[in-house]
Formats: structure tokens, C-alpha cells, sequence
């Protein structure tokens, strides 16, 4: 799921959360037009700030947000995407890989 959501980004075929969306959906053969749903959530328009990355891993996981927060957090420094570009060298396609990969170790529990 890392690889798919990093490429799909670097490929600009969508924003972080579309990207990750993407992901998701490809990885459980759902339908990939609901991708469109996260649209509007890229470029730190997120609801409340967040990472776009971070908020599509936790519309996927609602039952594990608060795992999924945690090690985003941990990791990229923050969960706010203005945040993180300030604080932080991570790309946004880093934390695009870094919620997709979250994603999958919780899933593999």
C-alpha cells in the first residue's frame, strides 16, 4: 500500500489524501471512484488542519484513529500539515508513504 500511495502522489494523480485514498481502495479492490471524496482535502484543507494523508488514514480506520494519530504524530511531528511543513524536511509525499504505511501494520494486527 506504501509503494501505491507514494507513486500515485508522485505521479500527480492526486493530493496526499486522494493519494492514500488510493491506496486503500486499490489494496481492497473497492470502487476507486471514492477517491474523489478527498478532493478538497489536500493543501492543509483537511477538516481542522490536519494532514491530508493522516485524515484519509483515519476515514479508513475510524476504530484505530487514535493508534493512527499517535504514530503519525510520533513520527512526522505533528499532525497539522502546516505544522509539519514548518517544523519538519518531510515531504509531503513522505507522509502520503508514512499514513499508508500505518495503515498496513494496523491492518496485519
Amino acid at each position: 500500500m506504501k509503494d501505491f500511495a507514494r507513486e500515485y502522489h508522485a505521479k500527480h494523480l492526486g493530493n496526499c489524501a486522494m493519494s492514500v485514498a488510493a491506496a486503500w481502495l486499490n489494496a481492497h479492490e473497492s470502487d476507486p471512484s471514492e477517491v474523489e471524496k478527498f478532493k478538497t482535502c489536500g493543501a492543509g484543507r483537511a477538516p481542522d488542519g490536519l494532514c491530508g494523508a493522516l485524515y484519509a488514514a483515519t476515514q479508513f480506520m475510524p476504530e484505530k484513529k487514535d493508534a493512527i494519530v499517535q504514530e503519525f504524530s510520533r513520527v512526522a511531528q505533528g499532525t497539522l500539515c502546516k505544522e509539519i511543513r514548518s517544523k519538519t524536511n518531510m515531504t509531503c509525499n513522505d507522509r502520503v508513504a508514512l499514513a499508508a504505511e500505518i495503515l498496513s501494520h494496523l491492518e496485519e494486527k
